[in-house]
């Protein structure tokens, strides 16, 4: 069971410091914990993307990677304007917010802004079993925010599985030697908590790019697993989520709970503003 701590206050103060009591069994325990200042950065998400520019300087908000809505094509804009940003001086990718959706679409965006395929070194392999694949259909069956043909194409896809020769069980793993690329553009990737899942593995390549910076606080910790599925206990009815892809460095390094880090540590909801100051003035 965890605890998420918190206090609703109006203080300027940097930090709220706070004494816990702990009891258990006759047992006692104090420890000291500070309550820091967070603001969430909320956006309206009616659209997974929104280009903009601010003093000339290309503004990516990427809400989502992955459709919002049926109707919402702006994750096609945010591929196709990748192959149009190369000759830029600067560029800012607001990630804040950013709950992941598809590595796809990152994939295809990393190409058109590289021209090279992305060569992913995070190793990667999937559980496909009845329940699995069962979960998987539910989950595309039910979608609200993918057209109908989408659908098909996934589910044809995911019954495909079922002929391979690892199932049921994991399939083989894969992973490549991730190959560098030259990038003169400076790319300043905006992030907080709620970076997550598929938008830390787009930052995670990124990163290795030449000229890029990392603008926030800390990510969400989530790129152990994937292709999470919701269901419900039998009994309790207690919805659940289960993941049956795993994904871990070549050096089995685990980040789930800490997240990657930024390399430059501003509030979230300052970082937009203070970021194009920094262009402005010096670049």
């Amino acid at each position: 069971m965890v605890y998420k701590l918190g206090i609703l206050s109006d203080t300027n103060d940097v930090s709220i410091p706070l004494q816990l009591l702990l009891e258990s069994n006759g047992h006692t325990r104090k420890e000291n914990v500070s309550l820091f200042e967070y603001l969430p950065v909320h956006k309206n998400k009616t659209n997974s993307y929104r280009y903009y520019e601010i003093d000339n300087i290309p503004i990516l908000e990427v809400n989502c990677l992955c459709r919002v809505t049926p109707e919402d094509n702006t994750i096609e804009d945010f591929i196709e304007d990748s192959k149009k940003l190369k000759e830029k001086d600067n560029i800012i990718i607001d990630l804040r917010n950013n709950n992941g959706g598809s590595i796809i679409n990152m994939e295809k965006w990393y190409e058109g802004f590289t021209g090279t395929k992305l060569r992913k070194d995070i190793i990667e392999s999937g559980l496909y079993t009845n329940t699995s694949i069962s979960l998987s259909k539910d989950k595309f069956e039910s979608k609200e925010n993918e057209p109908d043909d989408v659908k098909d194409k996934c589910l044809e896809k995911i019954s495909s599985y079922e002929d391979e020769k690892y199932y049921p069980g994991w399939s083989p793993i894969e992973y490549e030697d991730f190959r560098p690329v030259e990038n003169k553009a400076n790319i300043f990737i905006l992030v907080d908590k709620n970076t997550s899942s598929a938008a830390e593995f787009f930052t995670y390549y990124l990163k290795k790019l030449d000229n890029v910076t990392i603008v926030g606080t800390n990510t969400n910790g989530c790129m152990l697993t994937g292709n999470c599925n919701s269901t419900y206990l039998p009994n309790s009815n207690i919805p659940i989520n289960i993941s049956h892809k795993i994904y871990l460095n070549k050096d089995f390094t685990n980040i789930d709970g800490l997240g990657l880090s930024p390399d430059l540590w501003i509030k979230p909801e300052q970082s937009l503003d203070r970021i194009v100051k920094y262009i402005d003035n010096n670049m």
